[in-house]
């Protein structure tokens, strides 16, 4: 589809053409058609599939856009994406992440070099937004990453997602957005696979941290019951150990294996001056059960109690091997002896008693040293859980990012979208086929000698063109023109009907002004240049003429001829189409160019090999479509029957193809009309209704001049 809007270079396409080989000067894009609906490709190899039925007479807009959006895609990443397949990443959530970048950055890139991509990516574009959004809101479901990279993909190219993103979806466009926006500077493939190894990282730990967000609140509300419930437990053990009077012991009694907290539980229960504790309900002295208790915890202890003699001549012994003077030693044994009285014999046996029975000065080095060693080993232990924790947390974010990639691409949207517009065209369309992505589009240079061509044509119909033109001017003036409609009830007060107002005869005193009718029409001219066309100076003539005409009354029109690149037994093998020798349009004049300045184009017209006039008349058509004007008129200048090159039998194929063509373009309110010069051939292809017979163009009788007249105001005025 060539629209003048937005497509400037002559590589882009025709209406129904669907390929894109011109996509950064690429000719070594192959294009591969088969019998399904889908679009795919080989980008290794350079290859596009597209589905026959693609270049069917009679596709949808939607669908065309839908094809050309997949074709330029694919054709795009040919061109764009330089990574061989080891430099690929594996299928999983890394690839998906830098497959939604790569797109991003490839599309930017063909939109910079060729127009026509930007609008037709961003037409795709809100297409699949809508179509995403109408699932979405439906209750599909749908795996956060893959949210997420279509949300962020949308983002960077302007879009607001037309759904509300699921929660963890919405978490990862708002750690990775700013990373992922990124891809706009990335200059190829191996950049933005970069960017996408940063995102998953990202990604990764956002996961972690959703998952450790979401499992706090479940752990917290079981601590709180906890909680509530411990002290109530508590509660009830402590009542039950003092009910039971002497032998009563509370539950919460520390362990004997714990060294490090027992010589401070000691102290904690034993007076420095040996005193006795304070009694209990009973009369009991805390010491009595202190006793009990330590003959409970353990052999060393009450070892310790008994023998505290032996562990003084140890404490004695060992403190002698360290060195110390012997007044040091005395005191020592002096305060050792001191403190085993007040009952720290206990404290001496538990700490410096060893399996050799050896206590003093290393004895208490060994117990300080214990718990800093018990600590550094506590904490290695617990960085090294830490660590372990992290690792498995990671291994379980990437496991699943793997499986939230699941959700509706953009090339199945696309494809089921095709296939359904496959399914709702008419039969008969689908039976015409035609390969037109070897069509050609030119236009002929101008030289100073064609100035003078024109100059002699343009006399020969000099005579015509101004009574064409005095016809024409004076049906638009009379269109134009503001008439007055008097007699009526309401309106303006009409002067000359004064009298009867005075007299009160009649009540139809007023008038009404109806605005004049402005000529909103629009004219495509097509041009016959096949080998039969043996006039074809005076069909040249004819298009001068009738050029001439629309140009003085403001008539918007342009001119296109065509033939076929090869002659009889030159054109490629059908293939399964319809026609495959390709067409060649020569663009005389187009809607946006002057008359007089390319007016001298038209010279070159002339005859040569085929015709196709079905598939011209519906080019033509499409581009009278994107004009504004209320009415668009095709003028088809031709001789009589379609003929491809490929045979009579297929001429047939051609020629029902052009009724069809004519009844689908009326019914889309554009009026084709067929010309015949010295022949009326023509007739049983575009209807007695719709054709005009000339006999000779020099001396066109005023019949057909009225007849033009009529055409170009659709029978307002009559001359």
């Amino acid at each position: 589809m060539r629209n003048a809007n937005y497509y400037t270079e002559r590589e882009a396409e025709d209406a129904m053409a669907v390929i894109a080989g011109w996509i950064g000067k690429n000719r070594g894009v192959k294009v591969v058609y088969h019998d399904g609906t889908a679009v795919d490709a080989d980008i290794f190899k350079g290859v596009i599939r597209i589905p026959r039925m693609a270049c069917a007479s009679g596709v949808t807009e939607d669908a065309l856009m839908l094809l050309r959006g997949r074709t330029y895609h694919e054709a795009g990443h040919i061109d764009e994406t330089k990574l061989t397949k080891k430099e690929y990443p594996e299928p999983g959530a890394l690839f998906d992440i830098w497959n939604a970048l790569e797109d991003r950055r490839m599309e930017a890139a063909e939109s910079k070099k060729h127009k026509g991509c930007e609008y037709v990516f961003r037409w795709n574009n809100e297409y699949y937004n809508k179509k995403i959004a109408e699932k979405m809101n439906a209750g599909e479901e749908s795996g956060p990453l893959w949210e997420s990279m279509v949300a962020m993909a949308f983002m960077v190219d302007g879009l607001r997602p037309l759904w509300h993103l699921a929660p963890k979806a919405e978490r990862y466009v708002e750690k990775a957005y700013d990373e992922f926006m990124k891809v706009r500077g990335c200059k190829d493939a191996k950049e933005s696979l970069d960017l996408a190894q940063v995102v998953y990282d990202i990604l990764i730990d956002a996961s972690k941290e959703w998952k450790k967000e979401q499992g706090e609140p479940e752990k917290q509300e079981q601590e709180k019951s906890d909680e509530q419930g411990e002290p109530q437990e508590g509660e009830g053990q402590q009542g039950q150990g003092q009910g039971e009077g002497e032998e009563g012991e509370p539950e919460h009694r520390m362990p004997q294996n714990d060294v490090d907290d027992e010589p401070e539980e000691n102290a904690g229960n034993n007076s420095s001056d040996g005193e006795p504790g304070d009694k209990d309900e009973d009369g009991d002295d805390s010491g009595s059960a202190e006793d009990e208790d330590s003959d409970e915890n353990g052999e060393d202890k009450s070892e310790g109690s008994d023998s505290d003699d032996s562990g003084n001549e140890d404490g004695d012994e060992e403190g002698s091997g360290s060195g110390d003077s012997e007044d040091k030693n005395e005191d020592k044994n002096e305060g050792s002896s001191s403190s085993s009285k007040d009952g720290d014999s206990d404290e001496k046996g538990k700490d410096g008693g060893d399996e050799d029975g050896k206590g003093g000065k290393k004895g208490d080095e060994d117990a300080e040293d214990a718990p800093e060693a018990t600590r550094d080993e506590n904490e290695g232990k617990g960085k090294n859980k830490e660590i372990e924790d992290d690792e498995e947390a990671t291994r379980q974010a990437k496991e699943e990012l793997e499986e939230e990639s699941d959700g509706v691409s953009k090339e199945d949207v696309q494809n089921e979208e095709l296939k359904d517009c496959f399914g709702e065209m008419d039969p008969a369309d689908m039976k015409y086929i035609s390969r037109r992505d070897n069509d050609v589009h030119g236009i002929p240079a101008v030289d100073d000698g064609d100035k003078q061509t024109f100059k002699t044509r343009r006399e020969r119909v000099s005579a015509m063109v101004a009574s064409m033109t005095m016809a024409l001017e004076q049906a638009l003036r009379s269109m134009e023109r503001c008439r007055k409609k008097s007699y009526q009830r309401r309106g303006k007060i009409d002067r000359k009907r004064l009298v009867h107002i005075a007299k009160g005869i009649s009540k139809e005193v007023f008038y009404k002004t109806r605005a004049g009718m402005s000529l909103d029409v629009a004219v495509a001219i097509t041009i016959d240049e096949s080998g039969s066309m043996g006039e074809w100076e005076e069909v040249q003539m004819l298009a001068i003429a009738i050029g001439e005409a629309l140009h003085s009354i403001g008539v918007p029109f342009e001119i296109i001829g065509s033939t076929t690149r090869y002659g009889y037994g030159q054109a490629p093998d059908l293939d399964g189409f319809s026609r495959t020798n390709p067409i060649v349009y020569k663009h005389y004049k187009e809607f946006q160019e002057s008359w007089q300045v390319v007016k001298h184009r038209i010279v070159h017209s002339s005859c040569h090999h085929h015709n196709i006039d079905g598939e011209v008349v519906e080019y033509a058509a499409f581009r009278l479509a994107q004009r504004k004007e209320s009415r668009k008129v095709v003028f088809s200048l031709s001789d009589g029957e379609p003929c491809g090159g490929h045979g009579c039998s297929n001429d047939r194929v051609l020629s029902k193809n052009l009724i069809r063509v004519c009844e689908r373009s009326r019914k889309n309110g554009i009026e084709v009309y067929g010309f015949g010069i010295g022949t009326d051939d023509p007739k049983k292809f575009y209807g007695d209704e719709f054709f005009m017979y000339i006999e000779d163009v020099e001396e066109m009788a005023p019949d057909f001049v009225r007849r033009l007249a009529d055409i170009v105001t659709r029978g307002v005025v009559k001359l």
